[in-house]
């Protein structure tokens, strides 16, 4: 422990004479006055616009430039909005719908608006679907995740519309009016 710290000790006072010679080494090979006239531009240039800023005139300047730019901020975020709304219809992730698809899931979110628990023969009756079609289809919007099982408290499992599937069927009501589906 003791010869640790010996050894730290001496390479101290080793590297703080060694220091010496170096930066003298360094401030002889290599020229470093390039930054002086950098930073007395860059002060000269921090003045000035400083000085054009406080000009007397009868609206100051910095008070136009501000409002400037707190209208294109403003803006920015309006803008947004605006090409959002009118994008068109969002579509769920991977391909479109096929009509099957279309079918069983208009059925469940017709359901949904009517408040009632939807089973797997009601979608196949309401969509007008065979067993294998409707069972293709809500393979597809659960994976999608257009809805979800759900189980109830007496063990019935049925399909519920996600957020995202709450989201697509008001888009879907939007574009073609309600009580359009079919």
């Amino acid at each position: 422990m003791q010869k640790t710290k010996l050894k730290t000790v001496v390479w101290w006072v080793v590297a703080t004479f060694a220091a010496v010679p170096l930066t003298k080494l360094a401030e002889s090979h290599l020229d470093v006055s390039f930054f002086s006239p950098a930073i007395v531009g860059l002060w000269n240039w921090i003045q000035s616009v400083w000085g054009w800023l406080g000009s007397d005139v009868s609206f100051p300047v910095w008070a136009v430039i501000l409002a400037t730019l707190l209208i294109v901020f403003l803006l920015i975020p309006v803008g947004v909005l605006v090409y959002a709304r009118y994008e068109k219809a969002w579509e769920p992730k991977g391909a479109p719908l096929t009509e099957d698809q279309h079918r069983a899931f208009v059925a469940i979110g017709m359901a949904a608006q009517r408040g009632e628990k939807i089973g797997f023969d009601q979608i196949r009756q309401d969509g007008r679907l065979s067993r294998i079609a409707t069972q293709n289809a809500l393979d597809h919007l659960c994976n999608v995740g257009l809805i979800d099982a759900v189980r109830d408290s007496f063990g019935f499992t049925y399909p519920e519309l996600t957020p995202l599937g709450r989201d697509y069927y008001l888009e879907l009501e939007r574009a073609r009016g309600v009580g359009q589906f079919g």
